[in-house]
């Protein structure tokens, strides 16, 4: 299993200044080729950073990608309104994933989006340092470690001073 077929960093940070509590990440899902269905068991962050947030959740989207139905970075809140995300979701642990393939995601292909549900706790901010998917494949389990951060904004972790006219 794979997320974009290849090694990259993200990070993604959210601002509790917005007036939002809660948020959904989203981070696509693949199968290496030649494999077949992987289950999912758990999800969970490589490492934590800060204490002020909490893990609400994780579960699964499949659609076909469009340019008026795409894929989410981030949106609030958790769980996601219908009307960003409006295929149904699936508990990730024991759902099958069996595609799309990992390769170059375009308009008419099958897409499949991890979405993970972070809520803001307490001014120190903070989350995930990374993203850990215990899966199987054929009863073999294995680990896809993701170098993607999902973080809220706090003294955990800082976002920057906005900008001021």
């Amino acid at each position: 299993m794979g997320s974009y077929g290849q090694p990259g960093y993200e990070a993604f940070k959210a601002d509790p200044s917005s007036g939002a509590r809660s948020w959904t990440y989203g981070v696509p899902l693949c199968l290496m080729p030649g494999t077949g269905p992987a289950v999912l068991e758990s999800v969970g962050p490589r490492s934590t950073l800060g204490s002020g947030f909490a893990f609400l959740g994780a579960g699964v989207r499949e659609f076909t990608l469009t340019p008026e139905h795409t894929f989410i970075i981030s949106t609030d809140p958790w769980p996601p309104p219908t009307s960003v995300v409006p295929d149904p979701m699936k508990a990730a642990p024991g759902l099958a994933v069996s595609g799309p393939p990992c390769s170059q995601y375009q308009n008419g292909s099958p897409y499949t989006e991890l979405l993970i549900g972070l809520g803001w706790t307490s001014p120190d901010g903070g989350g995930w340092e990374g993203i850990e998917i215990t899966y199987t494949v054929d009863g073999s389990r294995h680990v896809l470690v993701l170098d993607h951060d999902l973080m809220i904004c706090g003294t955990s972790v800082d976002c920057g001073s906005p900008s001021t006219p």
